[in-house]
């Protein structure tokens, strides 16, 4: 018979209560170590994910203020378009007014604040 395998057979079926004790121990803290790791690395995806969240969110409010600009300055050219149709010269010199004929002697009406008026129709 081979002295080590009964050796080793022998010391495969005693085992102390405090090599047990630290077999677990070391058991615990792996166990420990490697859940924290765990958690730390979901943690740094997590963060990822909120930076990326955060990026795409700064990139569409900067795209919707450049077309708010962008609208913006066409509303100012459409309201200086309007004033320069609703000017004076412009009315004036519009193929409508040319068979218009000029008002001689107007009559105007005055309409007080404090005065009840009654209409007749």
């Amino acid at each position: 018979m081979n002295p080590k395998a009964v050796l080793k057979d022998y010391r495969s079926n005693f085992r102390s209560v405090r090599k047990q004790t630290r077999e677990e121990f070391v058991f615990w803290i792996r166990s420990t170590y490697m859940i924290m790791l765990g958690v730390i690395a979901s943690l740094l995806v997590y963060y990822v994910w909120i930076l990326n969240v955060n990026a795409t969110q700064g990139y569409n409010i900067r795209q919707l203020q450049t077309e708010k600009r962008a609208l913006l300055l066409e509303k100012e050219l459409l309201d200086v378009k309007i004033a320069e149709l609703e000017s004076l010269d412009s009315i004036l010199n519009s193929d409508d007014m040319k068979d218009m004929e000029k008002v001689e002697n107007p009559d105007y009406v005055v309409i007080k604040n404090d005065t009840q008026y009654v209409y007749n129709y």
